[in-house]
């Protein structure tokens, strides 16, 4: 599998590639504006320099008098030249017949053109260098000035003035990636700090993790130490959960042994079948007992509903009956479904019909184990709740909200069961924004009603 690759990886890539990047962007920008700086100057130079020596020539001689003097061809002569004086500039003055009269020693190789005023870019002809030219005509059109510069010299110029600029940040780019390289590293060490505490945190550690993180990661450690209390409380629900089943599913397992064993003991048939109706029984309330356990251990982890869909109450209530029916028959028990107001919806919601179903059958499950053969059962359905009300004995004021609890039963109860049935009713209404609420009904019984909280 390949490594993945960190931030502090890619930020320093990213960085080491833009930085020098931008550097060459904007040292060709400077190149651009200094060039065009140079040649703007140079120009105007060369202009200035073209109208002065046409001035001085006309003013001074004529041309008879400077083609009489043959020397004074080379204007400018190589042992006069200074340390300032550069080859790489030419001058020339022609009359209008093309003669030269003036130059220096590049100006002779200039070209005469009547036709030309202005700035020209030439390549060829002068060692295949390119140069720049300006020229200038006399008004009355008896002179022709060209002022020449070589390109090379401008570039040079052009050169030194970004080496200038630019030496100190070339110098420095180097120290500069190592500081943003620095500065990454120590930027993104809270994160290295909080992958560290991470690693070695224990996996039933509810402390929260350190915040002392950047403000872009803070709502990620946030959801963390949201996730671990959520991932402790689930633990500790289903250690409890294993604690009580184990703790529950130990009796009446020890009963089944007893019952078989007493079977085995007994000298008569009579004994045995009675032995094994006991035995039957046992497996009955164990088989209740896992289905319960097994109801409880699907509905702990939710926090809400997968799916909700509109809830048809009518049609659980029906399904709820008819899983009861069987126990019901047993005791001589016919519950009735009591419709109040058959042309109106019954305390619309949506949710999950299958738990709705399960909630209504242990409901009437209890009503009819705790009910006395031949009693009144009813589920009554209403617009803006459902309602079991049976007539067993109650219970007593002082359980009525403990009873909610895993595997209470308040004391002096003879009916077997395993005190499951209304914490999984409990915990079916909380999912879907229903409350539970009993009550002892003052003609007898108990009266379990669901409303919206």
């Amino acid at each position: 599998m390949k490594p993945a690759v960190t931030l502090q990886r890619r930020l320093a890539i990213l960085l080491l590639i833009t930085v020098p990047l931008i550097w060459l962007v904007a040292t060709g920008v400077a190149v651009y504006v200094a060039h065009h700086e140079v040649d703007e100057l140079y120009d105007t130079q060369m202009s200035q320099f073209a109208r002065q020596l046409l001035i001085v020539n006309m003013g001074e001689r004529g041309d008879e008098e400077l083609s009489a003097l043959p020397k004074t061809k080379k204007l400018i002569r190589d042992g006069d030249r200074g340390e300032m004086e550069d080859d790489g500039v030419g001058v020339a003055v022609w009359n209008e017949r093309g003669e030269l009269l003036l130059s220096d020693g590049k100006g002779r190789r200039f070209t005469w053109d009547a036709g030309r005023r202005g700035f020209y870019s030439v390549t060829g002809g002068h060692g295949d260098d390119e140069w720049r030219l300006f020229y200038l005509p006399a008004p009355d059109g008896s002179r022709l000035v060209a002022v020449g510069q070589r390109q090379a010299l401008r570039h040079e110029v052009v050169w030194k003035v970004i080496e200038a600029q630019l030496l100190p940040w070339l110098l420095g780019l180097p120290v500069l990636l190592l500081l943003i390289f620095w500065a990454v590293r120590r930027g993104l060490s809270p994160l290295d700090r909080l992958a560290g505490e991470l690693g070695a945190r224990d996996p039933l550690d509810r402390s929260p993790v350190s915040e002392a993180v950047p403000g872009e990661v803070l709502p990620m450690v946030r959801a963390l130490n949201a996730l671990f209390g959520r991932i402790a409380e689930t633990v500790e629900h289903e250690r409890r959960f294993t604690a009580d089943a184990a703790h529950e599913l130990r009796t009446p397992l020890a009963a089944l042994k007893v019952q078989a064993e007493v079977m085995s003991l007994m000298p008569d048939e009579a004994g045995r079948r009675r032995a094994l109706g006991q035995l039957q029984l046992g497996i009955d309330r164990a088989t209740r007992l896992v289905e319960q356990l097994l109801a409880l251990s699907r509905l702990d982890p939710l926090q809400e509903l997968a799916a909700k869909e509109p809830v048809d109450w009518r049609l659980a209530a029906r399904d709820a009956l008819a899983d009861v029916a069987m126990l019901a028959e047993e005791k001589h028990i016919s519950p009735q479904l009591e419709d109040s107001q058959p042309a109106q919806p019954v305390l619309p919601l949506r949710g999950d019909a299958t738990l709705l179903t399960l909630l209504l059958r242990n409901l009437l499950d209890n009503a009819v184990r705790y009910s006395p053969p031949g009693a009144e059962l009813t589920l009554r359905l209403e617009a803006d709740a459902v309602s079991v009300l049976d007539r067993g004995p109650g219970i007593e004021t002082q359980w009525l909200e403990q009873v909610r609890e895993r595997f209470f039963r308040p004391p002096g109860q003879d009916v077997p069961g395993s005190g499951l049935g209304l914490s999984i009713v409990d915990r079916i209404a909380e999912l879907h924004g229903l409350a539970l609420t009993l009550e002892n009904r003052p003609e007898g019984g108990l009266a379990a009603r669901l409303a919206r909280r």
